[in-house]
């Protein structure tokens, strides 16, 4: 399991009790501030949330953990602010985001063993639409037809709302209407 510093320290940890189980062996540095309790830790979306916290699930790992896909990435792609520093790591494909909307539709969820942030539903359709080109015809159409499956669990007053904070809103307003 992985654990921030701060999660450490509420669970009654002191900072010295965790350098006192890390040198023995107990607990595990695995990045600034984020410890496991092995060694090499299975790297999954909660890994990755928890060793950067400012990053959010979007894209194919998105659709993937939505079940709007059945194709399983083979890299995690996480959003993360323009001009932040770039994750090194060769599991995942970064992409930056505008700071004016990277928070939109934005949330936290229960998945694995740990919580994970990631856009809701409204957001990745957005997305879907925004960045067509980026995705595989198939996958792309995949999702569609997943999308269409579930519009009565979409709330398009959010999809309405989200699209003004895009340059081109109002044409993937319209695209989204005519898919969906």
């Amino acid at each position: 399991m992985v654990y921030l510093t701060k999660e450490l320290l509420n669970n009654g940890e002191t900072e010295y009790s965790i350098r006192n189980k890390v040198s023995k062996g107990e607990l595990f540095s695995i990045g600034r501030g984020v410890y496991s309790d092995e060694p090499q830790p299975y790297v999954d979306e909660s890994y990755l949330c928890s060793k950067y916290p400012n990053a959010i699930i979007t894209g194919l790992s998105a659709f993937y953990i939505y079940d709007l896909t059945d194709y399983i990435p083979d890299k995690y792609h996480l959003a993360t602010r323009q001009h932040s520093f770039p994750i090194n790591n060769n599991e995942v494909i970064q992409s930056y985001q505008n700071p004016s909307f990277i928070n939109v539709g934005k949330i936290s969820m229960e998945y694995g063993n740990g919580e994970i942030t990631i856009y809701n539903l409204e957001r990745l359709l957005i997305e879907l639409i925004r960045l067509k080109e980026k995705y595989p015809k198939d996958i792309y159409y995949e999702v569609i037809n997943s999308f269409r499956k579930i519009k009565d669990k979409l709330d398009f007053y959010k999809i309405n709302e989200y699209s003004k904070y895009f340059k081109n809103g109002d044409s993937i307003l319209q695209k989204i209407k005519e898919v969906i």
